[in-house]
């Protein structure tokens, strides 16, 4: 394993520190006197043809001189090596031919390799600046800076590539900047890629040995670090955690030693970066580059260098000032009752998720839900877990405990996954005035987070209840809704809540949800409920205009009900008012997707699991749109996109697998078209007569114009070609407009020749140029780096 970059190897290079200042000192009293400096102690006076004049640095590998060409009269960097072996000279050699046959302007040059009694070395270009690892003590790097070292750095990438070599070793202290531009240093690690080895290597010739790490903890991808194949994408990982660590001031990956550091590298994620628009890009194109698996970077350096110059700053704007900041990752886990109290216990997951949504909106924080992060609850929360899991900074942890009429809360606020206590705090309040004290708690999480975030703003303070009453329905309401077989008792909760306080908007739009998921998943008076639902959510924002909840809850409906460019441009302004919230991204999957935007809904996802990991959205139905059974399979879960994964193993021609999942899902509870899909795909695997008429039943009472067109596939593909078409006109006139799925999803051909198959095209295909517009006029194309 190579040094960790604090004990790295001292680099060729004229210092810009006091090392510098002292070097050129001498110089300018060496030439008033007319004399050549002398070489320190024991060091060559004279390499081949290269008098030596003075060292720059040593390292654990040797020591690099200045020293003067005396044939050309020109100065250059002489690198030596100490003690050398056979193993490091044939290393050294390797180097120097690496480096020798590139011929970049952003790599350093090689002039001559050359021994000299005992002494092997290199004489390479001397370079003016500092390396990377120098600056970055004084500070990050804005855009404008970061940008032109990334470009730089990817250029001589790909150069190197292109001559058949990997690096291997890419870091801050091997990346230089000069006042002309980046240089790449040190190829000691560099080795032939795949596609160049032409023969195989002799036995006893291999410069490393098996088991060996070879790389830099903090800057190894995890194929390096578990001994697999390496290739270009390897050199692009450590390009994505250099440009990472250059924009946030902190490495990608953490840890005390290098173990931990490798295990963060292999399990855990960096925090996303903040700023502007142009920061979320550049982070989207270094997490894309920061992938675990190789097949998810960019396939090569030109091609991470094409997303990069897709990165445009607008230097009017001011935007290449901009400096990136990591986000800190919260959880909220669920709070534990000391002893069973039916009475509270509601509190426990409800008073959480009270203290996250009021903290939703600090600009420096991205909040975990609740319920993602609830399994790491106990009585000593596992960090390490929750920290590598979750991908969670900081993590509160409280305890609940009633005695009469007042409740104790005490709290911890801890880092994961180190597990250092940040602050603890214990708060007393009635139990009829639970607001008050979640929202003195969240108050003074943020007076603690403060000093090491360097908030600057208190999280925003929205509508409060006007009884104790009131709130305790609302908590009530939100921890039964958790579970959708609950939602006519959480709809009956939210009822009370907003008898008792109708001005509460909060509840009003999760009353709004409730008759939302009552109507498409239940089938229950449907009509009503949707018109309910409407009420609801235009009472919500009535009350309270900019309130998130309501405007992410109400995009859904909106979409569903044939509205999807109204659902699509509110939540775009909504995300540029608050761009650290994963689920108006996650909306935005929904919503563009029903515009026929597939590859800005793509986009959306691709913004939300970088803003979470783990969050749950629609885009597998995306997918789906595309045709893309087998992404389908590969990546939906079994639970949440059963439908989805069932049908697209029948699209691969794996029907028992498909017959077997359904099979075991129909023993789960689960709401009644869910059920009813469940059981109508089965029995139409099985050849039961009439089992098409169980979905096409479905159909006539759904309002989600998607489900027509999903239920319109499987209707067509089991030869019920009358009622599919029929499902499909209802799902274009409602409102579901994807041109590219009507023309190409391969379950559809036998509906084409029809007649009114071209008019729907037709249809969609205006409604989609609709939506485009309206996409691009609400900044769309800005916000997620995606034409739509």
């Amino acid at each position: 394993m190579a040094e960790d970059d604090s004990q790295d190897r001292t680099p060729h290079f004229r210092s810009d520190s006091s090392t510098r200042t002292r070097g050129l000192l001498r110089r300018l009293i060496d030439g008033l006197r007319g004399a050549a400096p002398e070489p320190d102690g024991s060091d060559p006076v004279r390499l081949g043809r290269y008098r030596i004049l003075h060292r720059l640095g040593q390292g654990g590998m040797g020591i690099v001189f200045a020293a003067e060409d005396e044939t050309l009269g020109r100065r250059v960097a002489v690198k030596t090596i100490s003690e050398p072996d056979e193993s490091a000279r044939k290393r050294f050699r390797r180097e120097a031919r690496a480096a020798a046959g590139v011929k970049h302007p952003n790599v350093c040059q090689v002039y001559d390799v050359g021994e000299d009694s005992g002494h092997l070395f290199i004489a390479m270009e001397l370079l003016d600046g500092e390396p990377l690892s120098n600056r970055l003590r004084r500070g990050s790097l804005s855009l404008a800076e970061a940008l032109p070292l990334a470009r730089g750095m990817l250029s001589a990438l790909q150069a190197l590539h292109e001559t058949g070599t990997l690096h291997r070793d890419l870091k801050p202290s091997n990346t230089f900047l000069t006042p002309h531009g980046v240089k790449l240093l040190d190829f000691g690690l560099a080795r032939p890629l795949p596609t160049h080895v032409t023969q195989a290597v002799e036995p006893g010739t291999e410069l490393t040995r098996p088991g060996l790490l070879i790389g830099t903890p903090r800057y190894m991808a995890p194929e390096q670090v578990l001994g697999h194949q390496t290739d270009e994408r390897t050199d692009l990982f450590a390009i994505g955690a250099i440009l990472y660590e250059a924009l946030a001031g902190r490495p990608a990956f953490l840890g005390s030693n290098p173990v931990e550091v490798l295990s963060a590298t292999l399990h855990e994620e960096p925090p996303p970066l903040a700023g502007n628009a142009v920061v979320a890009a550049l982070d989207r194109v270094i997490r894309r580059a920061l992938a675990k698996r190789p097949g998810e970077r960019p396939a090569s350096a030109a091609a991470m260098l094409e997303e990069l110059d897709k990165v445009a700053l607008d230097e009017e704007s001011g935007a290449g000032r901009a400096v990136a900041r990591p986000l800190t990752r919260l959880a909220v886990l669920p709070f534990r009752l000391l002893r069973p109290d039916p009475e509270i216990d509601f509190l426990s997951f409800a008073l959480a998720d009270a203290v996250s949504a009021s903290l939703a909106g600090l600009p420096s924080v991205v909040l975990r839900s609740s319920a993602s992060v609830a399994r790491f609850a106990s009585e000593t929360p596992d960090l390490k877990a929750l920290a590598s899991q979750a991908d969670v900074d900081h993590a509160l942890t409280g305890t609940l405990l009633r005695a009469g009429d007042q409740l104790r809360v005490t709290t911890q606020l801890v880092e994961a996954p180190a597990g250092t206590l940040v602050a603890s705090q214990t708060l007393q309040s009635s139990i009829g005035d639970v607001f008050r004290l979640q929202d003195e708690l969240s108050q003074r999480i943020v007076a603690e987070l403060s000093p090491s975030l360097a908030l600057r703003e208190a999280a925003p303070r929205r509508g409060v209840p006007a009884s104790a009453r009131a709130y305790e329905f609302y908590l009530r309401a939100n921890e039964v809704g958790r579970d959708w077989a609950h939602a006519s008792v959480a709809r009956d909760l939210y009822r009370q809540c907003v008898d008792a306080d109708p001005a509460f908007a909060p509840a009003w739009a999760k009353l709004g949800r409730s008759h939302r998921l009552i109507a498409k998943y239940y089938v229950e008076d449907v009509e009503a409920n949707l018109a309910r639902a409407e009420e609801c959510f235009r009472r919500a924002l009535e009350l309270d205009p900019g309130l998130p909840v309501a405007h992410k809850l109400y995009a859904h409906h909106q979409s569903e009900m044939g509205r999807s460019r109204d659902a699509m441009t509110g939540l775009l302004r909504l995300a540029q008012t608050i761009p650290n919230d994963p689920e108006i991204f996650a909306g935005l999957v929904h919503a563009c997707r029903y515009c026929g935007l597939l590859d800005a809904s793509e986009a959306a996802h691709r913004e939300a699991r970088r803003l979470d990991p783990h969050l749950w959205t629609s885009v597998v139905y995306t997918w789906w749109a595309r045709g893309d059974a087998a992404r389908i399979v590969g990546e939906a879960s079994d639970a949440g996109d059963f439908e989805l994964r069932a049908t697209a193993l029948i699209e691969l021609g794996r029907r028992p697998e498909a017959a077997e999942l359904l099979r075991q899902l129909a023993n789960r509870p689960m709401p009644r078209v869910f059920a009813t899909i469940c059981s109508g795909l089965l029995d139409l695997l099985g050849g039961v007569p009439g089992a098409a008429a169980q979905l096409a039943d479905i159909v006539k009472v759904h309002q989600d114009p998607e489900a027509f067109f999903l239920f319109s596939t499987m209707l067509a593909y089991f030869g019920d070609s009358e009622n599919a078409l029929a499902a499909l006109g209802r799902g274009v006139e409602r409102g579901f407009s994807v041109p590219l799925a009507l023309r190409s999803h391969p379950w559809l051909a036998s509906l084409r020749a029809a007649p009114r198959f071209a008019a729907l095209v037709e249809r969609a295909e205006a409604d989609r140029r609709l939506g485009l517009a309206a996409f691009r006029e609400a900044g769309g194309e800005a916000l997620l780096g995606a034409a739509g």
